[in-house]
């Protein structure tokens, strides 16, 4: 059987191609029509100032989704629908990775099904339109898992190639995704047939690419003092009490998240339909099969992997990290549905998608107006609107040259990042020794500079000293800009040091 040929569609296959799409724009409508900001913890600025500085690293995190943010905005203009378009675009490559899984496990119902519960849960919906380290490791990870399926089917030279590569990015994304590398690793190690494909030619493909792809952040990483790691490092407080807790929380978490799709599966059984309430036959006979054992080792290890290392450095644990293992956990719940039941009962997943899609679109006003009023973390800050009026002040007293770099607080030096059309670019932690990949003192007084925080921030503006020191013709400006209520008035400063030729 050929999985991944799309030949001779059926009814199931264009099914899934639309609900695919139509998700993917109605999650992005959704998300346009429901938000004020893109995003209440300032990743998505963040991911594009870090990103258009093209380096292999950041001090917080490595580098690839601000490579990919930053490629999609050299296209398309910088506005917040098309941020979103961006996110649902990655949402639409995971689910179309997921549905290649599903094929190597189920027929066409099956895989109508999983792409049903897929698009129903928040770790592919609310989650996923705030794209960050933790979201974009989505269609990666699955991508990857995906090319390991294939390399056990055929070995073939391009599929390890490709399932290198992806573990190369998988990690340049985020270090968590180590987990899932390992996990790969074991069950090949483990798993009879599968280890047949280590210890050859596909093996090697594999590890040369993928440590290939990871180099340049290797380098990146000894010459700036596994900055990266280090911040890592510093999340956890070691408590046990609170890991426990952290634990507890993140366990009801995943579960918490996967009950949409496990509601869906109720939707599709009866009390008369001939068959035990817990129907495990076909989740059982995965034990059998190679690619049945890879998908166990995919939808367990990295969890507890995750664990391990969470309790090993004393960090808390949160269910965002664990957002790509969905992929083969929503593989498992289709697997606890009869295939005969799939194929009669289809038509109540398309009401449960309808209604779900309606209600996305018709709630994302009203939500939008409920919290038009209410301040709600950094959603509320108008940063388009500030970026527009520190514009303004920039040509006025920087001259309005491209370039220029922008601190201070780093929610707004980041907005202005990715609003301003001026391009400027951000000051990493408001430090030179951090940004010393891209930019020097001399760059930095021919750029000009602009150091903006908000009013009541004292130890922010005290912050313009360290950055411009000893600069006489430094510009000092409050203004206030009107909030989205337009009764909230958001007072910032910003202190402006003209470029100097």
């Amino acid at each position: 059987m050929r999985h991944d040929s799309l030949g001779g569609q059926n009814w199931q296959t264009k099914a899934i191609v639309v609900t695919i799409v139509v998700f993917a724009i109605v999650l992005t409508l959704h998300a346009d029509w429901s938000r004020f900001n893109l995003d209440e913890w300032g990743d998505m600025v963040e991911n594009y100032a870090w990103g258009v500085l093209w380096q292999w690293g950041y001090f917080k995190h490595p580098p690839f989704f601000g490579w990919a943010v930053a490629t999609w905005f050299s296209v398309l203009p910088h506005t917040d629908l098309a941020y979103y378009a961006f996110a649902s675009l990655n949402v639409a490559v995971a689910l179309f990775c997921l549905w290649r899984i599903a094929a190597r496990y189920g027929n066409a119902d099956f895989q109508l099904f999983v792409i049903l519960c897929a698009v129903l849960i928040p770790p592919l919906s609310f989650q996923a339109i705030k794209y960050n380290a933790n979201s974009a490791m989505t269609p990666i990870w699955a991508a990857a898992f995906l090319f390991y399926l294939r390399g056990l089917e055929a070995r073939r030279w391009y599929d390890a190639l490709a399932l290198g590569v992806l573990a190369g990015i998988a990690m340049l994304t985020k270090y968590h995704s180590v987990v899932l590398i390992a996990a790969l690793l074991i069950h090949a190690l483990v798993d009879r047939e599968a280890r047949a494909i280590l210890f050859s030619s596909f093996g090697l493909i594999t590890a040369v690419a993928s440590i290939a792809v990871f180099a340049g952040h290797l380098v990146w990483l000894v010459d700036n003092d596994f900055r990266p790691i280090t911040y890592a490092a510093t999340q956890g407080d070691g408590l046990t009490l609170d890991f426990l807790y952290s634990l507890a929380r993140f366990l009801i978490g995943m579960l918490a998240y996967l009950l949409p799709a496990l509601a869906l599966a109720l939707i599709f059984r009866s009390p008369k339909d001939g068959y035990p309430p817990l129907w495990l036959a076909r989740l059982g006979s995965l034990k059998q099969t190679v690619a049945g054992r890879a998908l166990l080792a995919f939808g367990v290890l990295p969890t507890l992997l995750t664990v391990v290392l969470a309790a090993a450095a004393g960090a808390q644990l949160s269910v965002v990290w664990v957002l790509p293992l969905y992929v083969p956990i929503l593989v498992m719940v289709g697997l606890l549905l009869p295939p005969d039941l799939l194929r009669r009962h289809m038509r109540r997943g398309f009401y449960v998608f309808g209604l779900y899609c309606a209600a996305l679109l018709i709630s994302a006003p009203i939500y939008k107006e409920s919290i038009r009023p209410t301040v709600q973390k950094n959603m509320m800050v108008p940063l388009e609107r500030m970026s527009g009026m520190l514009d303004g002040y920039w040509l006025l007293y920087g001259g309005g040259p491209t370039g220029a770099v922008m601190a201070g607080e780093d929610l707004l030096a980041n907005a202005m990042s990715f609003y301003s059309r001026y391009a400027p670019i951000a000051l990493e932690a408001n430090s030179l020794a951090i940004s010393k990949g891209y930019l020097e003192r001399a760059e930095l007084d021919r750029r000009g500079a602009m150091i903006i925080c908000r009013q009541q921030d004292v130890v922010c503006q005290q912050s313009v000293e360290s950055i411009m020191p000893g600069r006489t013709d430094l510009v000092t400006i409050p203004f206030v800009v009107p909030g989205f209520d337009e009764a909230r008035k958001w007072p910032f400063v910003v202190t402006i040091a003209p470029p100097i030729p």
